[in-house]
């Protein structure tokens, strides 16, 4: 490679680093401290040499803006008053300002159990800093979300009665670079479920990043629906921090991107808790759907359920890379990995590596993963029943992608964008 293609991506960073720096009105100056350093992950990198940035670094770093486009919200949220559809359920919608506020464009009416946190509590990297260990790679969508000022949300949930906050964003926009950081604090024994609708329909960038610390029996349930066009990049991630006895629940659609790079990191600070991945990769086209998850079980007795599925067709390619680490420390964990995956095309890729670390002795540890095409006895199965080979084809892709998105919360079901992955032809005709 010469020195002037492998000097591209750093001038790019160095731009965007710069815009950035001016965005937050401290000029080239107020980059934080080691930016300069930064460099762009390259495939030399086992942790990235699936992954082509190119879709992000086409964006024009001197033209990018935070315009953002009302998100379609279903019919049962915009009809209900100030963005509540029920007294302890809230939906907020980001606008180009960076302000978070209800589908009729209201300041937020906080319901009872969730409380915003002052301004100068919710900076970056709080719990990030508690779950990842000292002298870790920090995730790039974690990084660029960190030097780009703003949109911050910071919630303290308290209660024992669940609240439900749902949070969209739609990027309808050429050249939009959204960075959005919410930071939750749930209370011993409080219990949120976090629903995300996240859209591109433009070459844009999208960099969402949520940081929770669960405390004693507290529960989170976290979803996001991610849809994107060819043009469009998405790196987000989850870093959660467990006490014991509580529970992580995350489940996450992602379909559509040029470029999509999710990497949650879940540490159970103590072990004895509980935590739940679900994750469903639909990769048509051209697209590339990244998965890199960690769950760092810190103490004994923890539990792990994961799941990955993924479909991958025409061009598209899937990577999923799942590490699970379970130090001598993490004795008695019970910990379950498994990625099934689809393959419809000669010319789509599937890469995946379940991974586990161990070094306890007393654990009950299992993974596994499998690829496979559509069945040629199920596809006879249907055609016998008088349905069409292309239609008996998207009923039994249907059922795959069903598995992991029963899981998602029934408001979720209710946006267009995931009746549009779920479409099915009228059968044909005996």
């Amino acid at each position: 490679m010469s020195n002037v293609t492998q000097s591209r991506p750093r001038l790019w960073l160095e731009t965007l680093l710069q815009v950035l720096a001016q965005w937050s009105g401290g000029g080239a100056a107020g980059q934080p401290a080691g930016a300069r350093d930064w460099g762009l992950p390259t495939r030399r990198s086992e942790a990235w040499r699936f992954t082509d940035l190119r879709c992000l670094t086409q964006l024009d770093p001197t033209r990018l803006h935070t315009g953002t486009a009302a998100p379609h919200w279903p019919e049962a949220f915009r009809q209900a008053p100030s963005g509540q559809v029920s007294p302890r359920r809230l939906s907020l919608q980001l606008d180009g300002r960076g302000h978070w506020l209800s589908p009729q464009g209201e300041p937020p009416p906080w319901p009872h159990g969730l409380m915003p946190l002052p301004t100068g509590d919710i900076a970056p990297g709080q719990v990030l800093r508690t779950v990842i260990p000292s002298g870790t790679l920090l995730p790039l969508g974690a990084q660029l979300n960190g030097v780009t000022p703003g949109p911050s949300l910071g919630l303290q949930v308290s209660g024992p009665d669940p609240v439900h906050l749902d949070l969209a964003i739609q990027a309808e926009h050429a050249q939009a670079w959204l960075a959005p950081h919410v930071l939750l604090v749930l209370q011993p024994g409080a219990r949120l479920c976090l629903n995300w609708h996240v859209a591109a329909t433009a070459q844009a960038a999208v960099l969402p990043m949520v940081e929770a610390r669960l405390g004693l029996g507290a529960q989170l349930e976290e979803a996001t629906m991610a849809w994107g066009c060819p043009g469009a990049a998405f790196l987000g991630g989850s870093f959660i921090h467990q006490s014991p006895r509580s529970v992580y629940r995350r489940t996450n659609a992602t379909w559509g991107w040029g470029l999509s790079r999710d990497e949650p990191f879940v540490r159970q600070s103590q072990g004895q808790a509980e935590t739940h991945l679900h994750g469903l990769a639909v990769a048509r086209g051209q697209s590339l759907l990244d998965t890199h998850s960690t769950v760092y079980f810190d103490g004994p007795a923890g539990r792990l359920r994961q799941r990955h599925q993924a479909l991958a067709d025409d061009r598209g390619h899937s990577v999923f890379n799942g590490r699970v680490v379970v130090p001598r420390v993490a004795q008695q964990t019970d910990a379950s990995q498994l990625s099934r995956n689809l393959l419809l095309s000669t010319k789509a890729r599937i890469d995946t590596k379940p991974q586990l670390e161990i070094v306890a002795d007393d654990v009950q540890c299992t993974h596994g993963a499998t690829v496979s095409c559509l069945q040629a006895d199920e596809l006879f199965y249907l055609q016998s029943r008088g349905i069409g080979r292309d239609q008996a084809s998207r009923l039994l892709q249907r059922g795959f992608c069903e598995e992991i998105l029963q899981r998602l919360p029934q408001s979720a079901l209710l946006w267009p964008s995931l009746q549009s992955l779920l479409e099915t032809p009228v059968p044909d005709q005996p």
